[in-house]
C-alpha cells in the first residue's frame, strides 16, 4: 500500500519523527540536511505503525458525527454535557443549569461564536489551573495563552511561555489538568526524559490513565 506523506525539514531539529496530524495526513518532521534516501528509509521501517494509527483515527473519526448547531445537540466543557439551546431572548452565550444558551444565529455563525466562547472560557480556566498547579511544581511561566493547534495539546516555550489547544477545555477535568502538568514540568525538562516523567508522577501518580484518554477520545474533541 503506498502511503503518501510530506517532509518538513527544521534546521533546529535533531531527529526525524512522524507526525499524523487530526485530518490523517502524514507528516515527517527531520533535520535540513538529513539525506532523502534517510527519511524514506525511516518512513518504511514505521509503516506498520503508521498504517495502525491511520485505521485507529478513521475509526474514531467514524464514530463521530459533525454538529448541525440545532437545539438539543451535545457540547462538552471540562467534561460535563451541555444542551445547545437556540433562544432569541439570549444575547450572550452562557451555561444555564445543563443548558448551553445561544443567541439565534445562522449554523456558521453560532459555530465561530461557540468557538470564541471555548477560546474565553479555556484561556481563564487553563491560568487558574496553572497557578495552582504551578505553585506544587515550583515553576513560575511566564505567560499562560491558548492556540488552534492540530495535532497537540499544549506547547512549552523554552522563554516559559506555555500555550494550550482550546479544544482541551471538552476534555474532562483531570484530563485537562495532566496536560496543564506536563507542560508546566517542561519547564524543569524541556524533553521525555526519565525525569521529566518522574517530576510528573510525583504531582499526577495516574498520568498514565489521562495519556491513554486523549489517545483514545481526542479526535472527538471537535465543534
Amino acid at each position: 500500500m503506498d502511503l503518501k506523506y510530506s517532509i518538513i525539514r527544521r534546521p533546529k531539529r535533531r531527529t526525524v519523527s512522524i507526525v499524523i496530524r487530526s485530518n490523517n495526513q502524514v507528516d515527517v518532521l527531520a533535520p535540513s540536511r538529513t539525506p532523502a534516501d534517510l527519511i524514506h528509509q525511516f518512513v518504511r521501517e514505521k509503516q506498520s505503525w503508521i498504517q495502525k494509527k491511520l485505521q485507529f483515527n478513521k475509526e474514531v473519526r467514524a464514530c463521530y458525527q459533525p454538529k448541525n448547531f440545532t437545539t438539543g445537540e451535545a457540547f462538552q466543557l471540562s467534561g460535563e454535557t451541555y444542551r445547545l439551546h437556540i433562544s432569541n431572548k439570549t444575547t450572550a452565550i452562557h451555561i444555564d443549569d445543563d443548558q448551553l444558551k445561544v443567541p439565534c444565529h445562522a449554523p456558521d455563525t453560532l459555530k465561530k461564536l461557540i468557538i470564541s466562547w471555548y477560546k474565553t472560557s479555556a484561556e481563564k480556566h487553563f491560568q487558574q489551573r496553572s497557578h495552582h498547579f504551578a505553585t506544587q511544581i515550583g515553576v513560575a511561566p511566564a505567560s499562560i495563552g491558548v492556540k488552534t493547534y492540530k495535532s497537540r495539546w499544549g506547547s512549552c516555550h523554552h522563554d516559559g511561555r506555555i500555550y494550550f489547544n482550546w479544544r482541551l477545555m471538552m476534555a474532562p477535568e483531570w484530563v485537562i489538568d495532566y496536560v496543564i502538568v506536563h507542560e508546566l514540568c517542561h519547564l524543569i525538562h524541556h524533553n521525555h526524559s526519565k525525569q521529566f516523567w518522574h517530576v510528573v508522577e510525583q504531582t499526577m501518580p495516574d498520568y498514565r490513565h489521562a495519556k491513554v484518554w486523549l489517545k483514545t477520545n481526542g479526535l472527538s474533541l471537535e465543534v
